[in-house]
């Protein structure tokens, strides 16, 4: 493991930490991949946003690793141009 891995694991035994941590995780990982998405079709911004019936200021927000006001049914309407799914899971947390 390198050392930011170490400084990571290290870091996440705090719980404040953790879960701060797993909260902007989320976020970043959505954005990243709908932008990841939107750009393996050859799409700009504009295209997803007139795909979508939004604007393009909010995909270039919704592509943003702190956005916080995703809703399923405009994650659904982006997934349906993209030609994707949208998976929700509630899981355990890991053990401590």
């Amino acid at each position: 493991m390198d050392d930011f891995q170490n400084q990571i694991s290290r870091l996440r035994k705090n719980p404040i930490f953790a879960a701060a941590f797993d909260k902007r995780r989320a976020q970043a990982e959505v954005a990243f991949q709908i932008r990841r998405l939107r750009e393996s079709k050859g799409w700009t911004q504009k295209d997803l946003a007139e795909k979508v019936g939004c604007s393009q200021q909010a995909i270039s927000a919704i592509e943003q690793a702190g956005y916080t006001r995703h809703s399923l049914p405009l994650l659904r309407r982006i997934a349906v141009a993209l030609d994707a799914d949208v998976l929700v899971a509630i899981v355990p947390k890991r053990a401590a």
